[in-house]
């Protein structure tokens, strides 16, 4: 099984799992009207040519030099960089949410200030029965970003503008509506 685990440094798409089916791939898209952010992102319908959803799976800590090639595993704290632009999947946390959760977009800076976090916990949902919490394609997975003592899953949330099939924010509950919070991991080719 080993050859089938997702690594550092490796490509992939991000497939929200809504209505319990392929519901849009996570993506990015103009420049974002959100303070400190650089683009939108929300979910595609399909995979989009110009490589806004592609995403590459780097470590949070210890650089991916040190880290490249290891497997990806559950509880790990990770940063997603859009191939298109080179900018970081990223929550701009506040301590006054909506009731459409915090923003989402992407950043140009991977460290964490004025409550932008561009780190997230993969907790991934399996059907393995061995404990193993390597990556591979196809689990299912939950994206969580924390700030203080409060935290935000990714989660499509509403009907989304400007060619993105629905929103993307980041929601205080982790399965908010029929399967907005689980998104599906399908590889793509490793970069060089």
């Amino acid at each position: 099984m080993a050859d089938n685990y997702l690594k550092y440094g490796d490509a992939l798409s991000i497939i929200n799992s809504y209505g319990g089916k392929n519901a849009g791939y996570l993506g990015t898209g103009g420049p974002s009207p959100i303070p400190g952010a650089v683009s939108t992102v929300g979910a595609y319908l399909e995979p989009q040519s110009n490589n806004s959803t592609q995403w590459t799976i780097w470590p949070h800590k210890g650089g991916l030099g040190a880290r490249r090639g290891e497997v990806v595993n559950s509880g790990d704290q990770i940063l997603l960089i859009n191939t298109k632009d080179e900018n970081y999947l990223a929550l701009f946390g506040t301590d006054a949410v909506t009731r459409s959760g915090y923003p989402v977009a992407t950043t140009d800076n991977p460290d964490e200030a004025d409550n932008i976090i561009a780190a997230w916990y993969l907790l991934v949902s399996t059907p393995n029965k061995g404990n193993d919490p390597g990556l591979v394609e196809q689990n299912e997975i939950y994206l969580v970003a924390t700030f203080g003592s409060l935290a935000g899953v990714l989660d499509t949330n509403g009907v989304g503008r400007n060619g993105f099939r629905f929103a993307v924010t980041g929601a205080r509950l982790v399965n908010r509506d029929e399967g907005s919070g689980s998104w599906v991991v399908q590889t793509s080719l490793t970069p060089d």
